[in-house]
């Protein structure tokens, strides 16, 4: 996949990043336990903690249920950023995105606060998933804002209801996009409501071992640059050139 991406864009469609590591934990209340050792370490950032729905959930049919295995129990909240935390699970979300730089260095800040509290054994997937939406009026199409070619029964489909799940596998990496025209998105931080393309890339990698112990500053700027390659790969030159792009 080789794609000509720009270093960044003036009109960001980025809503919001989230940055997911699931993990085999030293002991099955780890998820009782973290949040507690992560504020003591984090709550200058995240001076806030919220217990979800998921805490008030039993250990034992937590522990039943696959499907409950990797849904936080609580969050970690500051301002624009976020930290959930389960029994097998952590995750960083920033609605405010600083850039990439910025946002490895506090994923790095997560993972060692996270690997500190000694309930941490290895990391079993780690991924970045990137939301964006396009700004498009609904009585516009708006999949043609695509470097895609959709066609149903020779036609082009309608966009009423429509939604595009694919998988794409890249070296140790699988990307799972979504596409859906016509979705809504509040941003926090001015509380403002867009409507138009939502693009969803869900980059991942799993079976790792002590590889992301051992070379993490490596696979995490790769991960990276899967995510940001796919992205802009999806997107005609038209849709790239309306961003206003620094090359």
């Amino acid at each position: 996949m080789n794609t000509t991406m720009p270093m960044k864009v003036d009109k960001s469609p980025l809503f919001e990043v989230l940055f997911e590591i699931r993990f085999e934990p030293t002991t099955p209340a780890a998820g009782d336990l973290l949040p507690g050792l992560l504020y003591s370490q984090m709550k200058a950032d995240y001076p806030d903690v919220i217990p979800l729905p998921m805490a008030n959930i039993p250990r034992q049919i937590r522990d039943q249920n696959p499907d409950l295995l990797y849904q936080a129990s609580h969050r970690l909240r500051g301002t624009h950023h976020s930290i959930s935390v389960g029994d097998r699970v952590v995750s960083l979300s920033s609605t405010d995105y600083p850039g990439w730089n910025r946002f490895k260095e506090m994923v790095e800040s997560v993972i060692r606060g996270v690997e500190s509290t000694g309930l941490f054994k290895n990391v079993e997937r780690f991924s970045f998933r990137y939301i964006n939406v396009i700004e498009a009026p609904e009585t516009d199409r708006q999949l043609p804002l695509l470097n895609v070619r959709i066609e149903l029964t020779g036609s082009a489909p309608i966009e009423r209801g429509f939604l595009l799940r694919v998988e794409r596998d890249e070296g140790k990496f699988t990307t799972v996009i979504q596409i859906t025209p016509n979705s809504k998105a509040t941003i926090p931080i001015i509380g403002k409501t867009v409507s138009g393309l939502l693009i969803d890339v869900d980059t991942l990698s799993v079976g790792l071992g002590n590889e992301f112990s051992t070379n993490r500053s490596f696979l995490l700027e790769e991960a990276h640059s899967v995510v940001k390659r796919t992205f802009f790969s999806l997107l005609s030159p038209s849709t790239i050139e309306k961003m206003g792009p620094k090359w």
